[in-house]
């Protein structure tokens, strides 16, 4: 089945809240997307219409499934609520689910799905190769939280944000904006809601606020590193990541997991344009193709002509080795970044003697 875009994303975000609005709860939900700020949202505003907050305690449940136990998951969903009309399940880590006893189980409830249950099955991405994934598709209601396109839907996006709060940012400030924080929309709001403190009720906000706020305190931010990375200039990049952990509130474990996916983005994103660029598209086809404003894709064009096919490859390698890594490997997360930096910058002269040099 083909993945919804942003555009598609977006439709069946709405569908949902309409539904939600009207009364309307399914007994079975898939969310399915990266996306994890509006898919958080999502699912609290399905528990405050499905179960009164005074008995939650007794009618919710979030249920990891990694271990096999899928099976525990469907009996929670399918007890009776209490004193309430409604109970509600979430279950993730069932991507990998192949016992064939315990995927006949969840086709039988799926089949007959407990109606006084919302049962909520989420996942960062299904691989629509294996059956549960069919299973799944074919009987929830889907909803999607892919990533904003970086040229219209997040800017849009953070107008809307912003317009909420009672507050004002120019089109041209909203677009600056993803192109230094990204699309990464618990960064973009945590931004946000900083300028528009900032600011005031009924303030502007423009490129001159978000230097202030956003690209000063953010001198070790993650789009940072990922410049220097692409810039081929390890001591900066080294020293931005040394930054990133120093002043970090998250585990060094996510961290390097979120640090890894923007530089992955970036990769991905140059690799496509090389491409594009190898058929003499203009700028403003590579531009919707990424995703990304025109005004940034200048620069990312600049840094692609720079760079061979064969090194953006080997570097997506790494990067892809580097994800397995962090998570099986004994090693901690930040030297297999400080090891995948070294190995993505071109090698300098003296400094650089010891790490591979297979990136030149």
């Amino acid at each position: 089945m083909k993945k919804a875009g942003s555009g598609d994303s977006l439709k069946s975000q709405s569908d949902f809240n309409r539904k939600l609005q009207s009364g309307q709860i399914a007994p079975l939900y898939l969310f399915e997307g990266s996306e994890k700020y509006l898919r958080d949202q999502a699912l609290k505003k399905l528990l405050d219409a499905a179960v009164d907050e005074s008995v939650r305690d007794f009618n919710f449940a979030a249920i990891s499934v990694a271990q096999g136990n899928l099976d525990d998951a469907l009996a929670l969903a399918r007890q009776f609520p209490m004193i309430s009309a409604r109970r509600m399940v979430v279950v993730t880590g069932f991507e990998a689910v192949s016992d064939d006893r315990q995927l006949d189980a969840l086709k039988d409830y799926l089949r007959a799905p407990a109606e006084t249950t919302a049962l909520v099955f989420v996942s960062d991405a299904l691989d629509n190769r294996r059956n549960i994934a069919t299973m799944l598709r074919k009987t929830c209601e889907v909803v999607s939280f892919d990533p904003m396109d970086e040229r219209e839907a997040a800017p849009q996006w953070i107008r809307d944000y912003v317009t909420r709060a009672g507050a004002f940012i120019e089109p041209q400030a909203a677009a600056y904006l993803v192109g230094m924080v990204g699309v990464d929309l618990r960064l973009v709001s945590n931004e946000l809601d900083k300028l528009i403190n900032y600011v005031g009720e009924k303030g502007r906000i423009g490129k001159p606020e978000i230097d202030e706020m956003v690209l000063n305190s953010r001198e070790h931010s993650n789009f940072e590193l990922t410049d220097a990375i692409l810039d081929g200039d390890r001591r900066r990049a080294l020293n931005l990541l040394d930054r990133i952990y120093a002043n970090a509130s998250e585990s060094p474990q996510s961290l390097s997991l979120m640090i890894l996916g923007a530089i992955a983005s970036n990769y991905r994103k140059m690799l496509a344009a090389k491409e594009l660029m190898r058929q003499n598209a203009p700028n403003s086809e590579v531009a919707k193709a990424v995703g990304m404003p025109p005004f940034a894709v200048t620069r990312l064009n600049e840094r692609v002509r720079k760079m061979d096919t064969d090194r953006i490859l080997r570097g997506i390698r790494r990067i892809a080795e580097t994800d397995v890594a962090l998570k099986t490997s004994l090693a901690t997360p930040r030297l297999q970044l400080e090891v995948l930096i070294c190995e993505l910058c071109p090698r300098e002269p003296e400094r650089s003697r010891g790490f591979s040099g297979q990136y030149r």
